[in-house]
């Protein structure tokens, strides 16, 4: 990738800052994203995956870092947007020192990203790069097991779900609802386990079998389809829960769903299908409000809370969806540009009331 498309990359997402980051001596590649950070830190997880190619791993970097942006600013925290993708094999290139090596690159940036967990990156891997630097999320940092990032996002996605079934069916519940979970990872096991406590009828896929049989053993009526075979399949909600991506012209096709609502970020391939899905009459919740969830684990200014008051603040991604909504209904327009607009205004007029002076160190005072 040339020097001159990364800018262009970045004038086209609205970029702060790029920073790539090599340590020879682990062979680290990494790319930390800084989108927008008038609100706050830019906080973001951090991303271990074996890309195709540098500018796959650009590319996610921008998109990604960009939707935290837009998540913090809709839900109402004081956070920027970022993300830390790192490029390699997370089963093969993983080290102490590897991550140390990260660490250290991330307390270079001197507090402008705040990062933590993403796919690809364990416990014990954000403790190698706790030793490096401070700038690590306090849910993450705080540790302990009543802290599950996964749960929490889960319970947001539940809700969320409950919101779209309050406008295409009218009726908030899930009960009987067909529901195929595309991803069986920590989010979508957790949010299987809601749903079925809803009652809800369980459809689950993933590329690990060991995976889908876990999930089915422990809720025996969930029925199990076949990766290939996602697409094709009548379900009242499609919920992704893996990589994003995932719906695309082709499978935008074979879908056969009313309701799209899941945990993945960046489900769509590109904001055009966002349009393409309104005209279409299937209810695309924006990924960046539903999987805000996580965020509430670390309250307004970065401060670590319970996992009962991370999971009441995710039940509010109800009213938050219900908001973008009704702007989209007034406005005739997707959701998904419903919530950026929401987003958006919040970022410029907090932006401006921060234009205020409130510590004149540079004249003395």
């Amino acid at each position: 990738m040339s020097t001159d498309s990364i800018f262009d990359l970045m004038d086209e997402h609205g970029h702060e800052e790029v920073v790539l980051c090599f340590d020879k001596t682990t062979d680290l590649k990494a790319i930390v994203a800084i989108h927008d950070t008038t609100l706050g830190p830019a906080l973001g997880g951090t991303r271990m995956w074996d890309y195709a190619t540098e500018d796959d791993a650009v590319k996610d970097a921008l998109r990604l870092s960009r939707s935290m942006t837009y998540q913090a600013a809709v839900a109402d925290c004081d956070t920027g947007g970022g993300k830390a993708v790192l490029w390699g094999n997370p089963l093969r290139d993983k080290s102490e020192a590897y991550f140390r090596a990260f660490g250290r690159f991330v307390e270079g940036l001197l507090g402008r990203f705040v990062t933590y967990g993403d796919l690809g990156t364990d416990e014990k891997d954000l403790r190698y790069i706790q030793r490096e630097t401070k700038h690590v999320a306090p849910f993450v940092a705080s540790g302990g097991g009543d802290k599950d990032g996964a749960k929490v996002t889960a319970y947001g996605v539940f809700w969320g779900m409950k919101a779209c079934c309050k406008v295409v069916y009218g009726v908030s519940s899930l009960k009987g609802r067909r529901v195929l979970i595309q991803g069986i990872g920590e989010v979508g096991t957790h949010l299987a386990r809601y749903l079925d406590q809803e009652g809800a009828s369980l459809i689950i896929s993933d590329i690990v079998y060991d995976a889908m049989k876990r999930v089915q053993d422990e809720i025996p009526s969930a029925e199990i389809v076949h990766p290939d075979k996602v697409f094709g399949r009548d379900c009242d909600i499609f919920s992704p829960c893996a990589l994003g991506g995932v719906i695309d012209y082709k499978t935008l096709k074979r879908l056969r769903c009313k309701i799209i609502a899941g945990g993945a970020y960046n489900v769509l391939e590109s904001d055009v299908l966002g349009d393409v899905l309104h005209k279409k009459g299937i209810l695309y919740a924006p990924d960046f409000v539903l999987s805000a969830g996580e965020l509430f684990q670390s309250a307004d200014r970065m401060r670590a809370v319970s996992q009962e008051e991370s999971l009441k603040r995710a039940e509010g991604i109800y009213d938050m969806l219900v908001r973008v909504f009704e702007r989209a209904r007034r406005e005739n327009i997707p959701p998904y540009r419903a919530a950026r607009g929401i987003a958006i205004e919040r970022i410029e007029k907090v932006g401006k009331v921060r234009r205020i002076l409130t510590h004149p160190k540079d004249i003395g005072l």
